[in-house]
């Protein structure tokens, strides 16, 4: 039997400094000369689009440039099918690859460039605590290091350290490189994060990603508990999302609550409907005369053109209120409804994590 049509993963690692300068080339082939690139021609090409200010908005810290260079780096590794450890072998359409994430990372770019629609990353959240690991994973660390030429130790990432958060962006900035390398045009990333890196991580986001691909960003209570010690009880993290292009990525909507099936409480012949509102003094930008149900002359302002609200009326979409108070509202049907948008704070109703622990 053949293995699935799962992409297999190269055990070499791609040459991106080598992809990249063969872009370049397809490019602007005039730039590449005797195999390097001639930036003066190249500021000449793209003109007053290119930035040579000394000063600039941008954000950086102790070990970017070395943090750069380890995304473009070659891994020494090798990816090592496991057989005997696996289940279904043979007919599987599933790959779980155990390893330094950094590594498989760079292993993954040749069979995976561009081919992943969602990737979910739940780093460290730098709380003080040995910080390559967040979740206690154990692994012979010591010998893979060895083994891949990496003489590197891994520490405690304490506040003390005059480079804490220079510290966690060098870890991040590769590894998040690499992952924008494996997304489709309609991709997109989901990192979980706490209080401790949310602002570094959005601006580390925002260079790598495009400031411009960022989709939103939830507020997650994650437990249903909370301390009563200090100032203020944390009960909330982020869980930020990004596109690779963001032009190509829509969010779609939710079922309706019963709550929010609730505020379907009026009814005529098509059924069930909410009011939705047409007179408003402050939002409202559109000044005609509207004749009540009695007789009276409302003046607006209104949420819609004369044109549309006449339209309405003509297809029986206006809901007049009874009394003195007499105002015309739109009609918003259930059986039209296709949801209702996501917000950005998810509460207890959505999760937490002691919830999810009695689920495993």
């Amino acid at each position: 039997m053949q293995k699935t049509n799962i992409p297999q993963a190269e055990s070499k690692s791609a040459d991106l400094v080598a992809q990249n300068l063969e872009q370049l080339k397809q490019i602007f082939p005039e730039v590449i000369k005797e195999g390097k690139v001639d930036f003066e021609a190249l500021n000449d090409l793209l003109g007053n689009y290119a930035d040579t200010a000394e000063e600039r908005f941008a954000l950086n810290w102790a070990g970017k440039a070395n943090a750069r260079r380890e995304a473009q780096k070659r891994s020494t590794g090798t990816l090592r099918p496991c057989p005997e450890e696996s289940v279904d072998w043979d007919t599987t359409d599933n790959l779980y690859i155990e390893g330094d994430n950094l590594e498989v990372l760079k292993l993954l770019q040749k069979s995976y460039h561009s081919r992943v629609k969602m990737i979910y990353i739940d780093p460290p959240y730098n709380t003080g605590k040995d910080f390559v690991y967040k979740d206690n994973y154990k692994d012979n660390m010591k010998n893979y290091l060895e083994l891949t030429g990496q003489d590197k130790k891994l520490s405690t990432n304490t506040e003390s350290d005059g480079r804490y958060h220079s510290n966690w962006l060098n870890m991040m900035y590769p590894r998040l490189k690499l992952a924008r390398n494996l997304l489709t045009e309609d991709g997109v990333i989901f990192i979980s994060i706490d209080d401790n890196e949310v602002a570094n991580l959005r601006k580390v986001c925002d260079e790598i990603m495009g400031e411009e691909n960022f989709v939103f960003q939830i507020a997650w209570r994650r437990t249903d508990n909370q301390s009563n010690i200090g100032n203020i009880a944390k009960v909330k993290e982020y869980i930020a999302c990004y596109a690779k292009s963001g032009s190509n990525v829509s969010v779609g909507k939710l079922p309706l609550s019963e709550k929010a099936k609730n505020e379907y409480r009026y009814e005529d012949k098509k059924g069930l409907f909410r009011r939705d509102i047409l007179f408003h003094k402050t939002r409202g930008r559109h000044y005609f005369e509207v004749k009540t149900k009695s007789g009276n002359i409302l003046n607006g302002p209104w949420m819609i053109k004369k044109e549309d609200f006449q339209k309405l009326d003509a297809e029986d979409g206006i809901y007049w209120t009874s009394g003195g108070d007499e105002q015309p509202y739109g009609k918003i049907y259930l059986s039209e409804s296709q949801g209702q948008i996501p917000n950005d704070f998810w509460g207890i109703e959505y999760g937490t994590n002691q919830r999810a622990s009695l689920e495993v």
